[in-house]
């Protein structure tokens, strides 16, 4: 489904190296940072939630203002928010 629903073309793709199915995610046993552009088309806000449901501790980012590559249109809030959720999830 998550595959499906994220195809927004036919363009060129480079084929995957690992597939992640919601059952690869549900073994994630980190605390788990999702961050995606408002304005993504490869990775929108609605599949990064379909994406969240399958990581038990996960924190969901969506970046105004920003499409695909937030840490290149917003780098200093997509900075602050890495840097502030390494901190608060350091051991």
């Amino acid at each position: 489904e998550l595959t499906r629903r994220s195809v927004t073309g036919k363009g060129a793709r480079q084929n995957l190296a690992n597939v992640v199915t919601p059952a690869k995610l549900e073994t994630l046993k980190v605390p788990t940072l999702l961050i995606t552009g408002a304005a993504d088309l490869v990775t929108p806000p609605s599949i990064m939630r379909m994406i969240a449901r399958h990581i038990t501790d996960n924190e969901i980012v969506i970046v105004a203002e920003s499409g695909h590559s937030p840490y290149w249109e917003q780098p200093e809030y997509f900075n602050r928010t890495v840097i502030d959720f390494i901190r608060r999830h350091a051991k």
